[in-house]
C-alpha cells in the first residue's frame, strides 16, 4: 500500500505548485485581458486623433481653395489678365476639396455637420460665379467690375464661408486637444495597468517564494528528523544499531589516531522477562528507560550506548587507556542495575545485568567483529550465574 502523503510537507510542495499554477494563470488571463482592452482603447484613439487631423487638414485645404477663388476674382478685376483666373493657381489637386466630403468627413459629429450645413451652397454658388467669370474671360467680353466680382457674388456670402471654415477648424483643433490628452491618458493608464500588473506578478512570486522556502526547510527538518528517527531508538531515545554501522569508520578511526584502546560493551538485562510477565508491557518500558538512564550517568559524552533491541544494549568507549577502565564501568553497570526500579503504577522490579567485554586489538577489527567478541563475553557471563561480566577471551571473574 502506498504511504499517504496528505498533510505532509510533500502535500505542501503539491498545493503550492497548484496555488502558482492557478495564480499565474488568473494573472496571465487578467494581464491579456487588460492588454486587449487598453489596445483597443489606445488603437481608437490613435483612430480618432488621426481622424481630426485629416478633417483638420481637409478644412484647411478647402479654406485654402476658397480663399483663392475669391483672391484670383479680385485680382482678375483689378488687372483684366485671364492668366490670373487659371485653374492651376487656384487648385493644384487633382480633385479640389469640396464641403460634401468634409461634411462626410465628419458624419459623426451632428453640432459640426449642423455648422457646415451651408457650406456646400455657398460653394457651389462661388465656384458656378468663378467660372462664368472664367467664360466671359475667354470670350474677351467686357464686364461691369460688378460683374467681375464673381458674377455678382455677394461678399457677406465670401465672409460667411469664411468663418465657417474657421469655426469649424477651431472646433476639431480643440477636439483633436482633447483627443490627443485622451490619448495620452490611455498610454499612461496601459503604462499605470501593466505596472501594477508586474508589481501583482512580483508580490505573488515573492510569496510563493516564502512559501516554498518555507516548505523546503520543513522538508529539510523533516528528512533530518526522519534520519534522526531512522538513527535513534524510539523509546530510550538511545542508538541503535544502524547509527553503529553508520558510525563504525568514525569509532574505530578514533581510537586509531589517538593510539589508545576502544572497547565495547555488550549488556543484557537479567530477568527482564519477569518484569513483563508479572507487571506487563508498560512496566517493562519503564525499566528499560530506568536503565538506560542509569547507564547514561555512569558514561561519558563521548561514549556511545545504543539500544539493539528488546533488553540488549551496546555500549562503545573510545580513547581509553586500558582494559581496566572498561572493567570498572562493567562493574558499576552490574551493580547500578541491580537496585531495585520503582514503578510508577506501584511495585518494584528487581532485575540485573550481564555484560560481555570487547577490546579492539588489531587493525583488521571491526566493529561487527567486536560485537560478537563481545557477545561471546555476554553469554560466558550469563552462563556464570548472570549480574556479572566477562572479557573476551577472558572467563576469570574480576
Amino acid at each position: 500500500m502506498p504511504t499517504p502523503i496528505d498533510g505532509s510537507v510533500f502535500a505542501g510542495f503539491k498545493l503550492v505548485l497548484r496555488k502558482g499554477v492557478l495564480v499565474f494563470a488568473l494573472i496571465i488571463t487578467v494581464l491579456l485581458a487588460m492588454l486587449f482592452y487598453q489596445y483597443q482603447r489606445s488603437a481608437e484613439s490613435v483612430r480618432s486623433v488621426e481622424h481630426t487631423r485629416q478633417v483638420v487638414g481637409y478644412i484647411d485645404a478647402l479654406r485654402t481653395y476658397l480663399l483663392n477663388l475669391d483672391t484670383a476674382a479680385r485680382k482678375y478685376t483689378d488687372s483684366q489678365n485671364s492668366t490670373d483666373l487659371d485653374p492651376n493657381l487656384i487648385c493644384r489637386q487633382s480633385r479640389c476639396p469640396s464641403a460634401e466630403k468634409l461634411i462626410a468627413l465628419i458624419n459623426m459629429d451632428d453640432a459640426q455637420v449642423a455648422r457646415l450645413a451651408p457650406l456646400p451652397g455657398l460653394q457651389a454658388a462661388l465656384e458656378t460665379g468663378f467660372s462664368a467669370l472664367q467664360q466671359r474671360a475667354k470670350s474677351g467680353t467686357d464686364v461691369t467690375p460688378k460683374e467681375r466680382e464673381l458674377a455678382g457674388f455677394d461678399k457677406s456670402a465670401i465672409d460667411q464661408i469664411h468663418r465657417i471654415l474657421i469655426e469649424a477648424g477651431r472646433e476639431e483643433l480643440n477636439q483633436l486637444d482633447k483627443r490627443e490628452t485622451a490619448r495620452i491618458y490611455e498610454q499612461n493608464l496601459s503604462s499605470a495597468l501593466l505596472g501594477i500588473a508586474g508589481l501583482w506578478t512580483g508580490l505573488t512570486l515573492f510569496g510563493l517564494y516564502r512559501e516554498t522556502q518555507r516548505l523546503i526547510k520543513a522538508g529539510i527538518h523533516a528528512e533530518d528528523t526522519i534520519k534522526q528517527l531512522s538513527l535513534r531508538d524510539p523509546l530510550t531515545g538511545l542508538a541503535n544499531r544502524r547509527f553503529l554501522q553508520e558510525n563504525e569508520k568514525h569509532l574505530i578511526a578514533g581510537a586509531k589516531r589517538s593510539q589508545t584502546k576502544l572497547a565495547v560493551l555488550a549488556v543484557d538485562l537479567d530477568d527482564f522477562k519477569a518484569v513483563n510477565d508479572r507487571y506487563g508491557h508498560a512496566a517493562g518500558d519503564e525499566v528499560l528507560l530506568a536503565s538506560a538512564a542509569r547507564m547514561k550517568v555512569l558514561l561519558r559524552e563521548s561514549d556511545v550506548i545504543s539500544r539493539l533491541g528488546g533488553d540488549e544494549f551496546v555500549i562503545v568507549m573510545g580513547q581509553i587507556d586500558n582494559a581496566g577502565v572498561a572493567h570498572e564501568v562493567a562493574r558499576r553497570i552490574v551493580k547500578s542495575l541491580s537496585q531495585p526500579i520503582p514503578l510508577a503504577e506501584g511495585g518494584t522490579a528487581h532485575i540485573g545485568a550481564s555484560v560481555g567485554i570487547a577490546m579492539y586489538s588489531t587493525a583488521s577489527d571491526t566493529l561487527n567483529d567486536l560485537l560478537k567478541q563481545a557477545d561471546t563475553a555476554l553469554y560466558a557471563a550469563k552462563r556464570d550465574g548472570k549480574n556479572t561480566y566477562r572479557e573476551a577471551e577472558d572467563t576469570s571473574a574480576q
